[in-house]
């Protein structure tokens, strides 16, 4: 009686039977199909799905290793499959890497990334920074600004709020949340 000799290429890696009919190539080695299962949810790959090899050497289905090795987008949550914006440690799909306050794509690209860590387009970095001017709501880029009353001014905007004489540097007085001068002050309001 002859006995017949496998090699372990002939072998199942799962049970170490060898194979009748179909078998399934994984992690260099041949399986049955029913013998390799998704390491998530155990679906075995009988179906004839492909085997997904994950970075941590198990098997997985394409839905669980998505779920488990795509990049999650900061802008929806969802797996990132396809072109990544890596942006500030997070990353986005394409679509979704916008201000986060206005929801609109960069021009050319150009993005400030606020304290919170969440993009924005340069207008909402300076809001959200306290850095637009209340007059002309523009940013203030210069370190030189005039604080009143919970607002910014850049220098050249900080002004009388009947005359409109600038104020940077001289005396004046707040009334219902604005500065005027002393003389209009005066006048206004004895």
């Amino acid at each position: 009686m002859a006995h017949l000799q496998y090699t372990t290429e002939d072998l199942c890696g799962g049970c170490s039977e060898p194979f009748i009919d179909v078998s399934i190539r994984a992690f260099n080695m041949s399986w049955h199909p029913t013998c390799l299962g998704c390491n998530v949810c155990g679906k075995d790959f009988s179906d004839g799905s492909a085997v997904n090899e994950g970075e941590d050497g198990f098997a997985y289905c394409y839905r669980d290793y998505v779920d488990t090795f795509a990049p999650r987008c900061a802008g929806c949550g969802d797996p990132i499959i396809g072109q990544t914006i890596n942006a500030a440690g997070k990353s986005f799909h394409p679509d979704h890497f916008a201000c986060a306050t206005c929801k609109c794509p960069f021009p050319e690209g150009q993005f400030f990334i606020g304290d919170d860590g969440a993009p924005y387009c340069e207008r909402h970095y300076y809001e959200s920074s306290g850095l637009i001017c209340a007059d002309c709501e523009k940013p203030i880029y210069t370190g030189k600004c005039i604080n009143f009353d919970e607002k910014r001014f850049h220098p050249e905007h900080f002004k009388c709020g009947f005359c409109k004489k600038n104020l940077t540097g001289q005396a004046y007085n707040k009334q219902d949340g604005k500065p005027f001068c002393k003389t209009c002050h005066l006048k206004l309001y004895g």
